[in-house]
């Protein structure tokens, strides 16, 4: 489970890396922002950030991180789906739906960030740096967010084959 863990991890990192240097995004709209290929794309690599998170917080402290990462998970969902209403139907008005789920998104991770960092009081509050660094390349997308996320996507695919899940942990304390 590990090796597929650290795959979707890794894959996460590469899609977000390979979008942005493909599209090279900008501040301004842009007629190719409607391109389907570039919707699709960008909707894609958001719901892979938003399966990812929550299989990334079983690395954490508790079931609380866990349930905590369903947030920006579901934000990301969200603007998943409101980026292809927006541009890709555009339906400008879903554009307050990606503004919100993008909210969520960072609040989600500001607060999973906090919950690792303190909930731990063990060797694994780096853990913490996962989310922040997935804020930061959200925050940061127009200038460097690719690679941000590439780091920070490797970095849990190198820390999913370290460390075991909280899931695993469970099940060989008690057998």
């Amino acid at each position: 489970m590990s090796i597929l863990r650290a795959s979707l991890f890794a894959l996460v990192g590469v899609v977000f890396f390979v979008y942005w240097v493909v599209v090279d995004p900008t501040y301004e709209q842009t007629e190719s922002m409607k391109d389907w290929n570039v919707v699709l794309g960008f909707s894609a690599a958001v719901l892979l950030l938003a399966f990812a998170i929550p299989l990334f917080a079983q690395l954490g402290p508790g079931p609380s991180v866990f349930q905590t990462s369903l947030f920006p998970a579901a934000g990301g969902a969200f603007v998943s789906l409101s980026n292809i209403v927006e541009d890709g139907l555009q339906m400008d008005w879903a554009f307050f739906g990606f503004v919100l789920g993008s909210l969520i998104v960072l609040v989600g991770l500001l607060v999973l960030t906090v919950k690792i960092a303190v909930g731990d009081r063990g060797g694994h509050r780096f853990l913490a740096l996962i989310p922040a660094g997935t804020m930061a390349a959200w925050i940061f997308f127009v200038a460097a967010g690719g690679v941000l996320m590439l780091i920070t996507w490797l970095a849990a695919a190198a820390l999913a084959l370290v460390l075991p899940s909280r899931t695993a942990t469970q099940v060989s304390s008690t057998t």
